[in-house]
């Protein structure tokens, strides 16, 4: 049987109902039409969104301020143990000459110490000093002079008194210097017989004279506080009384020299010592103190910033900075290895 075109059977077709649309439902059930947002409710997303950003911004700052600040400290900290342990390294060292030479010395700086409120009270301060350390040492056949210093340093490279104002102590870097020189003589005439190692003293006290350009090994920065104590074999402090100390030798320690501490200062530290105390010959400390007191990094560059004298001054001793809390103070006991017991009487 052949189906033309028109014999086909028609298309079978199912009547489908109409889907409602979100806009029939709301006409339906509510009788209401969709809107969009309105200003109002675009206004309140956005401030609400501008102060969860800025708070986001906020706690981000704070952190990222810590985080510096903490790195800062340790660096800090770091460069103060640093020294720590070299000084004692060094001055454990100490060996007596036998002969007209300085084997330690110590001496304030000639300037006004800056005295600081120590946090928790009102009425105790603390005095730092700064003072000039010279030591001297034996490797095998040498003669070894390390001095230790406070300065600052201009453009040129000269070092002067670490002072914030004219006679008035601040805040300096902690310089070394070195110089050795042969135990026996080598030169044609002397040669054999033992050589001066007093011209190593001499050497560095020309050295850290102000003006000079003698020294460039630049340890720590921030150091406003460079003590160094002086002990006997029996642990009692060696201090200097006219012109001798204390304590007897065979060879005496000898004091040379004063140190303009100021009288009404004098009392707030009992480590403010107003002459030099050197020891000569074959005497030795039996134990050295030291103390080292560092700034930390953001008190010294708010410090460096200030560029009227008095400002600096009024900035270190005002307790309403709390630089008091910002100051790290290391001290270590440092007992001497060739101190000879039969040197004191």
């Amino acid at each position: 049987m052949n189906l033309t075109p028109t014999t086909w059977p028609e298309p079978r077709t199912t009547p489908r109902a109409p889907r409602p649309t979100l806009q029939g439902l709301w006409t339906l059930d509510f009788g209401l039409r969709p809107s969009a947002f309105t200003l109002i409710e675009i206004l309140v997303a956005v401030a609400l969104l501008s102060f969860i950003v800025l708070g986001l911004f906020a706690m981000f700052t704070q952190v990222q301020r810590a985080f510096v600040s903490s790195m800062n400290q340790v660096d800090q900290l770091e460069a103060g143990r640093a020294v720590a342990q070299l000084l004692p390294a060094e001055i454990e060292q100490l060996t007596p000459s036998g002969a007209n030479a300085v084997t330690f010395y110590t001496q304030t700086i000639g300037s006004a110490p800056v005295t600081q409120s120590l946090p928790g009270t009102t009425t105790a301060m603390r005095l730092n000093l700064l003072q000039d350390c010279f030591i001297l040492l034996r490797t095998n056949q040498t003669w070894v002079g390390i001095g230790y210093c406070v300065r600052t340093n201009d453009a040129s490279g000269r070092l002067w008194w670490p002072e914030c104002g004219p006679g008035q102590l601040g805040v300096g870097s902690l310089y070394r210097y070195c110089a050795t020189t042969n135990v026996l003589r080598s030169d044609t005439h002397y040669q054999g017989l033992p050589s001066d190692p007093s011209q190593l003293y001499t050497a560095f006290y020309t050295a850290s004279q102000p003006g000079s350009m003698l020294i460039s090994n630049r340890l720590c920065d921030g150091v406003i506080h460079l003590y160094f104590a002086a002990f006997a074999t029996n642990g009692f402090p060696i201090v200097s009384y006219g012109g001798y100390t204390n304590a007897f030798f065979r060879t005496n320690a000898l004091t040379l020299g004063y140190s303009p501490v100021l009288p009404s200062q004098a009392h707030a530290n009992s480590y403010a010592n107003p002459v030099a105390l050197v020891f000569w010959s074959n005497s030795l400390p039996a134990s050295v103190e030291l103390q080292l007191g560092v700034l930390e990094q953001h008190a010294v560059d708010r410090y460096n910033a200030i560029g009227t004298p008095a400002a600096r001054l009024n900035y270190l001793t005002n307790s309403d900075y709390y630089l008091s809390s910002r100051v790290n103070l290391f001290r270590q006991r440092i007992p001497i290895r060739n101190v000879d017991p039969l040197a004191y009487q």
